[in-house]
């Protein structure tokens, strides 16, 4: 009984939610803030309206397993290969080490469980959390929407791998072997497909053919495939968003051009249901009076959130592809927008917290942080957005650049414009007299005159013709 009655009351927030952020005009406030917020308030630490018991757990996980399932699911390969992938990653490897020498200058260890915990917390970005916010804005296929997803990715991937080495009961290297084990399975999965597609083309149409009715086939074997990876996650002590975030991989690897109508499915159970309530039993874990009581810690994750990753970020942009295009607003924006942390903080406080390397006023400080990181980070980069769309300066430059880049003659334009040039030089040191003195094409009168005086006679012979045949007739 009390399990429903919890479940019922997580889902009313869940409902309230959207209806509050579309108060606040232009997506100001996110809808993932007034769900933190809701179920902090109907939360143990505050009304007491629900009870974590096992079975909300459950969900819960559920939850941020459907979160990065998506998460996983929007990655596109080409859209990290080369120079970008390249850029993305050396910001996050920039960021965790500036991470820990951070770590190094406080009262923590950086090579300690809570230290660790502490600095990849500081180096993740909350790309499953963005991607409702950047399709909200119109984002997700700008350039600017592009860099968020490529540091998006990297600042998700990078802190999952980090959190199952250095966040392990096991040593190290029994840690990478389990890993490089989960990685060739996952592999495997994702490499099934070209395969079935070849030889089992009989096979997927049946999927397909089924997938509209109520078998619903692509479903269920996404949910298997996701259940699947987590479960395996799980035996080998990893933490489920490794799981998830490959199964959404290996999904995609399925579909590469993507399906719409298993995209909705997805979209539908995942934050219908699933994702909303992983954000409200997260709220319900913040102690307010824990927050209240530490109130410069809050503010100092904050403003380490902004000096260590938003930094790291913003730095990466000169070594873009993209740099040239960029202007110094549209700078600020991707990198206040890879700021936005919260699914890996969760994730990160609930390891520590099982190994008792984290206490629970601690965690609550951290989640409240990544919370408001949510806010901040958002309205901060639409503010940053707005004033770049009415920068005409900044806007200005880019232009000229681009105009620049276009008018830049080809080899062969230089080796024509060169050999003009020379030959105007040639034709202006000549001196007047022997410019005069160059023979002009000459015209031959006579074979005009005869030519002029052929075409008379044979005008007289036509009209002297003509007039013998009208002679005749009469």
């Amino acid at each position: 009984m009390t399990d429903f009655i919890s479940l019922f009351v997580i889902v009313s927030v869940a409902l309230i939610a959207p209806f509050i952020s579309h108060l606040v005009p232009k997506s100001y406030l996110p809808e993932v803030v007034v769900l933190v917020a809701g179920g902090m308030i109907i939360g143990p630490n505050v009304l007491g309206l629900i009870e974590i018991t096992d079975a909300i757990t459950l969900l819960s996980e559920l939850g941020v397993a459907f979160l990065f399932l998506l998460a996983g699911y929007e990655i596109e390969i080409k859209e990290i290969k080369g120079r970008k992938g390249a850029v993305a990653l050396g910001a996050w490897l920039l960021t965790i080490t500036l991470a820990f020498l951070v770590v190094a200058f406080t009262s923590l260890s950086p090579w300690s469980y809570e230290g660790s915990a502490f600095a990849i917390a500081l180096s993740a970005t909350a790309l499953g959390t963005l991607m409702p916010i950047l399709k909200e804005r119109g984002l997700m296929n700008t350039r600017v929407g592009k860099a968020v997803l490529a540091h998006g990715t990297m600042g998700e991937v990078g802190p999952i791998i980090a959190m199952a080495v250095l966040l392990s009961v096991r040593s190290t290297l029994e840690t990478i072997l389990l890993l490089l084990a989960f990685f060739g399975v996952s592999i495997a999965m994702a490499l099934v497909p070209g395969p079935v597609r070849r030889f089992g083309s009989r096979t997927v149409e049946l999927l397909h053919w089924k997938a509209e009715t109520t078998a619903q086939t692509t479903m269920r074997l996404t949910v298997v495939v996701l259940v699947g990876l987590v479960t395996l996650a799980s035996v080998f002590n990893l933490d489920v968003v490794l799981g998830a975030f490959a199964a959404g991989f290996i999904i995609r690897r399925a579909v590469p051009e993507g399906r719409e109508e298993l995209e909705k499915k997805l979209e539908g159970i995942s934050y219908g249901f699933f994702i909303p309530l992983f954000f409200v039993v997260s709220g319900a874990g913040i102690d307010p009076m824990a927050v209240s009581q530490a109130p410069w810690l809050l503010v100092g994750v904050l403003l380490l959130l902004l000096a260590v990753r938003a930094t790291s970020v913003w730095i990466s942009t000169f070594f873009s592809p993209q740099n040239a295009e960029y202007t110094r607003r549209e700078r600020a924006t991707i990198a206040f927008y890879a700021t936005t942390s919260l699914p890996i903080i969760v994730a990160v406080t609930h390891v520590a917290i099982s190994v008792g390397a984290m206490s629970q006023d601690t965690a609550s400080v951290l989640i409240a942080a990544g919370a408001m990181s949510v806010l901040l980070m958002p309205l901060l980069a639409a503010i940053s957005g707005a004033a770049a769309e009415s920068a005409p300066v900044d806007f200005a430059i880019v232009q000229l650049r681009r105009r620049h880049r276009a008018s830049r003659p080809s080899p062969q334009g230089k080796s024509r414009a060169k050999k003009v040039r020379k030959v105007g030089r040639t034709r202006d040191d000549e001196d007047p007299q022997s410019r005069g003195n160059r023979k002009k094409p000459s015209v031959n009168t006579s074979s005009l005159t005869h030519t002029t005086s052929t075409q008379k006679v044979k005008k007289a012979s036509r009209g002297g013709g003509e007039v013998g045949q009208s002679r005749r007739l009469r």
